[in-house]
């Protein structure tokens, strides 16, 4: 089996799961006019974020992705080089097809509220950096930008799932214990404890202000600082994903 055929392997394996995601946002989107039907002239109305339910869902996709795609190939005679390039063309394929499809959508939504004052339908992007293109929205230069700052969301997204499942993968049954009880207990109660009695709340506001520097908030509303972020941070996934997978062993 080259590339190619695990690359169409692997796709096939979303054939159910992506039109049935659609469908539901679909769905959700045929209740706006019914939602807005109600609504008088003092009320108002804001949607969208369907870009969000994508991103989660490529994690989840990347979460599934491993296991048994693994144990198939091995047994097949297929090389971890060659299932590891076939997933991050994977990757390539749905985050960008997702993330045009979701551009329609947002288009078709705003195609419904067009002429309804009180009614507004943006994507996440347009939210959080509405002060880059003020005065000139729906720009044909926010449009590519955020259209390629999803991609990379969403590539993101998927290779973090891919990486934590094979991660898991990896580790024996005392260190997937450890992992699952330990981190969450350590984010959750642990630091929150330490940063609020010792640090006197300095951690979460650095992490704050780190993540508004990542985001590019903190530098004219970037959208390019965050992409570079999502690049150094994708590279760092499949990097460490390739070192795990490539010594991973078929488990029963």
């Amino acid at each position: 089996m080259n590339i190619k055929s695990a690359l169409k392997y692997q796709i096939a394996d979303g054939r159910v799961s992506i039109p049935v995601f659609y469908l539901v946002i679909f769905c959700l989107m045929a209740l706006i006019p019914i939602s807005s039907s109600g609504m008088g002239p003092e009320d108002s109305m804001s949607i969208g974020g369907f870009e969000i339910a994508t991103i989660i869902f490529l994690f989840v996709v990347g979460l599934n992705s491993f296991r048994e795609t693994f144990r198939m190939m091995i047994q097949n005679g297929v090389s971890r080089k060659t299932m590891f390039v076939s997933f991050l063309l994977l990757t390539l394929v749905l985050s960008v097809g997702m993330s045009c499809i979701n551009e329609v959508l947002l288009w078709i939504g705003k195609a419904f509220t067009a002429g309804k004052g009180n009614i507004t339908f943006q994507s996440v992007f347009e939210q959080m950096y509405a002060p880059r293109y003020m005065g000139n929205p729906d720009s044909i230069q926010m449009i590519a930008e955020g259209l390629l700052f999803t991609i990379l969301a969403c590539a993101v997204a998927m290779m973090l799932g891919y990486f934590i499942t094979i991660m898991y993968y990896r580790l024996n049954k005392v260190g997937k214990i450890a992992v699952s009880v330990g981190v969450p207990a350590i984010l959750i109660i642990g630091l929150p404890i330490f940063d609020a009695v010792v640090t006197g709340g300095m951690i979460y506001r650095a992490l704050g202000q780190l993540t508004l520097f990542i985001m590019g908030i903190l530098n004219g509303y970037n959208p390019y600082y965050a992409m570079v972020s999502a690049l150094i941070a994708f590279a760092v996934l499949a990097g460490l994903s390739w070192m795990l997978a490539r010594r991973a062993v078929v488990k029963d």
